[in-house]
This record gives C-alpha cells, sequence and structure tokens, in this order.
C-alpha cells in the first residue's frame, strides 16, 4: 500500500483522492477552506484544515514519508509556486504540481517538481491520440521531451515476454506497470513478464519513441 498527500482538494484534488483511495491506497489531504473539509469528511484516510503554504504545517506531517506529494492547486499561482518550493525544501521526494499555463509549468519545474500536470493540455493531447489510434489511452507530458503513456499493447506484443519487445522500444522507454484484465497490477514488473491481450502498459520515454507506439499492430 502506498501512502500520498493531497494539497487542495478542488474538484481536481478531491477527484484524484477519491481513486487513490478506491484503488486501495492511503490518502492525507489538506485544504484551507473549513467547509470544503466538512464536505468530504470520511472520504479520505485523513482530511485536515489547514494552511497549504505553512512551512511548519507540512513539516509536522512529514511529507517526506510519503510516497508522492500532489500540489492540486493552480488558480492562486503564488500558493501553488510557495506550496512546491516548501515542499520540496522540507523533504517531498517525489511532488507532482498542477499547472494552469506553459509559463506555470516552467516555473513549477525550475523550483523543483518532479511531474507538472496541465490538465486541459493534458486531456487535449489524449483526445486527440484518441481520435487517430485504439491503441491510445493516455499521455501525460513530464518535460518537453519525456513523457509517460498508458497503451494497450499492440497484437504483435500478445504472447511476447517484455523483455521480447522491440530493442530500440526498449533503450528509449522504460516499463514502469503493467495491469491485467483482472485489474491486478505489478509495478515495475520483470521483463519476463507475458503480455496478454486485454493488458495495459504504462511506458515512460522519449516523445517521438511513444508515439511511434501509434502506428503498431
Amino acid at each position: 500500500m502506498k501512502s500520498f498527500v493531497i494539497l487542495g482538494l478542488g474538484r481536481f484534488g478531491i477527484s484524484l483522492a477519491r481513486t487513490i483511495v478506491e484503488l486501495g491506497h492511503e490518502v492525507f489531504g489538506a485544504d484551507s477552506d473549513e467547509e470544503v473539509i466538512k464536505r468530504h469528511a470520511g472520504e479520505l484516510t485523513h482530511i485536515v484544515q489547514a494552511d497549504i503554504t505553512s512551512e511548519d504545517f507540512l513539516r509536522s506531517i512529514d511529507v517526506a514519508k510519503f510516497d508522492a506529494v500532489i500540489i492540486a492547486v493552480s488558480s492562486n499561482l503564488q500558493v501553488s509556486i510557495m506550496t512546491t518550493l516548501i515542499a520540496k525544501e522540507v523533504g517531498a521526494k517525489y511532488l507532482i504540481a498542477k499547472s494552469q499555463s506553459d509559463f506555470h509549468s516552467r516555473l513549477l519545474y525550475k523550483i523543483g517538481a518532479d511531474v507538472v500536470i496541465l490538465p486541459e493540455k493534458d486531456m487535449g493531447v489524449k483526445v486527440a491520440h484518441n481520435l487517430v489510434t485504439n491503441k491510445f489511452l493516455n499521455m501525460i507530458e513530464i518535460s518537453p521531451e519525456y513523457s509517460i503513456m498508458n497503451i494497450y499493447p499492440p497484437e504483435s506484443w500478445y504472447g511476447k515476454t517484455l523483455e521480447e519487445m522491440t530493442p530500440s522500444l526498449r533503450e528509449r522507454a522504460h516499463v514502469l506497470a503493467l495491469r491485467k484484465s483482472d485489474a491486478s497490477a505489478d509495478l515495475m514488473p520483470d521483463l519476463e513478464t507475458i503480455v496478454e491481450e486485454g493488458d495495459i502498459i504504462t511506458l515512460m520515454g522519449e516523445n517521438g519513441t511513444l508515439r511511434k507506439l501509434e502506428g503498431m499492430r
């Protein structure tokens, strides 16, 4: 079981938190709005009202012990930047931040965010790819050169091991996870894992390499 901190429980933050809990993991959620806390009390593992830009608060919950910290606030640029900066300074080992623009994204990367999510842009990319291929599920850009992509494997991979995937692909993309049709998932799967129809493979790699997968059958 993994544990996550989500700072900011607006529509994006609470949707993310609920999904993580449904998948069987722990979520510590915080928001400055008392009404938000009352509305979602009992939905998360822990939920508190707090000033998420407070260094004392972030130290008190020991962000370093969590698998990831998600900054789910983007509409207030100052809060987003301050929370990201302080969370990294007090020990967040993996930080994901929500952005509202390309400029905002660049700032977040510069101050230490490991992954930046721009929901509207990411959704546009997802819709465009879904229009041209039935293998692509979603794609999250983690830098101008690299992305994380979830795909259904092409038919040419069925019955083969991850080791047997095209060598040129394995050199430029890493398999982060493999989810079976029965919903069981294997993080950092063994290369001897057999790929089957209905699997979902999570890859991280160069954007150009990942996009080549769209044409594979």
